[in-house]
C-alpha cells in the first residue's frame, strides 16, 4: 500500500517548480536575444535550414559589395570620359579658330592650347581609382598609355579585353572598356599622299594609322648607252630622280664634235654647259630635280638622248627600315617601330622626298590633336591651300574621336544601369532571405511573453496549492 507522506508532496512541488524555473529561463533568455534557436539540440531540421539561409544572405552580401565596387569604377570611368569629350570639343574649336588665324601670334597661342588640351588627354587616358588604372582592361596595375611621342603615338600597354562582372546564377555583364577602344577608334578611310615623289596608294590593306612620312630615297643613278657620262662625285648626295629605265634621260649635244664642250638638259628642263673637265656638274629638271655628272669622258660627237635608271628606297619609320622600289603596282613598306605596313603603288615614283601618308579615321584621340597642332604650325611646308585642306581633315579626326567618346559613354551608361538593377535586385532577394533567416531562427516575442506569464501563474498556483497542501490541520494529529 502506497502512502503519500508531506515529504513525498515537498519533493514533487519541488521538482516542478525546478521544472518552471528551468523552462522560465529558458523563455527569459529567448526574450532577451531574440532567437529562438542558439544551438542544435533547441531545433534539429531549423538549424541546418538556418545554416543555408545565412549562407544565401553571406552570397548576396558579397555580390551587393562586387556590385557596388563595379558601380564605383564605371561612374569615374563615367566622369573621365565626359572630359575626355569636352577636350576634344575645346580641340574642335581650335581647330575652327586654326582655320581663321593667319597673325603668327595668334596661331601660336593656338598650338600652346592644344600643348595644355594633350597633356589633360593623357591625363585622363591614365587616370586611376583605388582599385588601379580605369582604362587598362584587365591589367588594372598597368598605366595603359605610357608614352607619348612628338609624332602622337602613344603606345597602349594594357589589354584589349573589356573587364567583366560574374555573377552567381547571372549573365556575364560587361563593365570597363579597354583603354585602346576608347581612345585609339579604327574606322580606316581611303590612303591618301600628300607630296611630289610620285607614289600612290596601293591595293592591300593599310595598318598604319594616323599622320606619317613616306621617305623616297636615291640609291643610285645608272645612264644607259655609249655616250660617256657618269655620275658626278656628289651623286649620291644630290640626286634627286627615281625612276626605272627611260622614265628620265639626259639629252647631250656635243658642240664642240670632240666632247670638249656641249649642253645637257635632264628631262626637257634648261640646258646646262659641260665641258670635258667637269666632275661635278649639277643639272636641274624641268620641276626641281637635281643629278650630278661627269663629263670628262663625253663621247666625241655625240648627239643625243640617255636613258636613266634611278634606283631608290622607301620608307615610313624615318629611315630606320627601307624597301627598295620596283617600281609594281603594289608594294608593302613596314614600319619597324610598330609592325604596321602601308601599300605603295611604286610605278610612278619619280622623284625623291617626303610625302606626308595620312590614314583617315584611323588617328586615336592623341594623335588627332598632335596633327591637328602640326598642321596649324604647317611643320610640313604646306601650302595655303594644302593647309587649309588639311586641317579641316585633322577637324574631321577630331570629331570622329568626340563622337566615338560620346558612343561609348552611351555603352556605359547601359552598363551602370543594368548593375543598377542588378544591385536592386540582389538588396531586394537579400531582404527576402534575411526575413526567412529571421522566422527561421527568430523568437516569436509575444508567444515567448504569453508562455512566460503561464509559468509565472504555473508557479504562483504550484506554490499556493502545496502551500494549502502543507498547512497544518487536525488529520496531521489524527495520524
Amino acid at each position: 500500500m502506497f502512502r503519500v507522506t508531506q515529504h513525498q508532496v515537498s519533493n514533487t512541488t519541488i521538482a516542478q517548480l525546478a521544472k518552471h524555473t528551468s523552462e522560465m529561463y529558458r523563455v527569459q533568455q529567448r526574450v532577451s536575444s531574440g532567437l529562438r534557436i542558439e544551438k542544435p539540440s533547441d531545433d534539429p531540421a531549423g538549424i541546418r535550414r538556418s545554416l543555408v539561409q545565412k549562407d544565401r544572405v553571406s552570397r548576396l552580401e558579397a555580390q551587393e559589395i562586387s556590385l557596388v565596387h563595379v558601380e564605383s569604377r564605371i561612374n569615374s570611368a563615367h566622369v573621365q570620359l565626359r572630359e575626355a569629350g569636352n577636350l576634344l570639343l575645346r580641340a574642335r574649336s581650335v581647330a575652327l579658330n586654326a582655320q581663321q588665324a593667319t597673325d603668327p601670334s595668334e596661331i601660336s597661342v593656338l598650338a600652346t592650347e592644344l600643348d595644355g588640351i594633350l597633356s589633360q588627354m593623357v591625363s585622363v587616358a591614365n587616370s586611376s581609382d583605388e582599385s588601379g588604372y580605369l582604362f587598362a582592361g584587365t591589367a588594372s596595375l598597368t598605366r595603359p598609355f605610357p608614352n607619348l611621342n612628338s609624332t602622337g603615338r602613344n603606345q597602349y600597354d594594357g589589354t584589349s579585353a573589356t573587364t567583366v562582372l560574374h555573377m552567381t546564377g547571372d549573365i556575364q555583364r560587361n563593365a570597363l572598356l579597354p583603354g585602346d577602344m576608347v581612345f585609339q577608334p579604327n574606322e580606316r578611310g581611303a590612303t591618301r599622299i600628300v607630296g611630289t615623289t610620285g607614289a600612290q596608294p596601293g591595293q592591300g590593306t593599310d595598318t598604319a594609322k594616323g599622320v606619317q612620312a613616306l621617305l623616297v630615297n636615291n640609291t643610285s643613278t645608272i645612264y644607259a648607252g655609249a655616250s660617256g657620262i657618269n655620275s658626278g662625285t656628289s651623286a649620291s648626295q644630290i640626286d634627286s630622280i627615281v625612276g626605272p629605265a627611260g622614265a628620265h634621260s639626259l639629252q647631250i649635244i656635243d658642240t664642240s664634235g670632240t666632247g670638249a664642250f656641249g649642253t645637257i638638259s635632264l628631262d626637257g628642263g634648261p640646258a646646262v654647259a659641260f665641258s670635258s673637265s667637269d666632275t661635278d656638274l649639277v643639272i636641274n629638271g624641268p620641276t626641281g630635280q637635281q643629278i650630278s655628272v661627269n663629263t670628262t669622258s663625253i663621247v666625241a660627237g655625240f648627239n643625243g638622248s640617255v636613258s636613266i635608271t634611278a634606283n631608290g628606297t622607301m620608307s615610313i619609320d624615318g629611315g630606320l627600315t627601307s624597301t627598295a622600289i620596283d617600281f609594281s603596282a603594289n608594294q608593302v613598306v613596314t614600319d619597324s617601330r610598330d609592325g604596321t605596313i602601308l601599300n605603295i603603288n611604286s610605278t610612278q615614283i619619280r622623284n625623291a622626298g617626303e610625302d606626308q601618308i595620312e590614314f583617315p579615321g584611323t588617328a586615336d584621340a592623341f594623335a588627332a590633336i598632335v596633327n591637328l597642332k602640326n598642321d596649324i604650325l604647317n611643320s610640313r611646308n604646306l601650302s595655303a591651300s594644302e593647309r587649309a585642306a588639311a586641317i579641316d581633315r585633322r577637324l574631321g579626326d577630331i570629331e570622329v574621336n568626340r563622337n566615338h567618346v560620346l558612343d561609348v559613354i552611351g555603352v556605359q551608361s547601359v552598363s551602370l544601369e543594368q548593375i543598377d538593377r542588378l544591385k536592386t535586385r540582389t538588396e531586394d532577394l537579400k531582404l527576402t532571405e534575411k526575413l526567412e533567416l529571421n522566422e527561421t531562427i527568430a523568437a516569436d516575442i509575444s508567444e515567448a511573453v504569453v508562455r512566460l506569464q503561464e509559468i509565472q501563474n504555473l508557479q504562483e498556483y504550484t506554490m499556493a496549492s502545496i502551500a494549502r497542501v502543507l498547512a497544518p490541520n487536525l488529520l496531521n494529529y489524527l495520524t
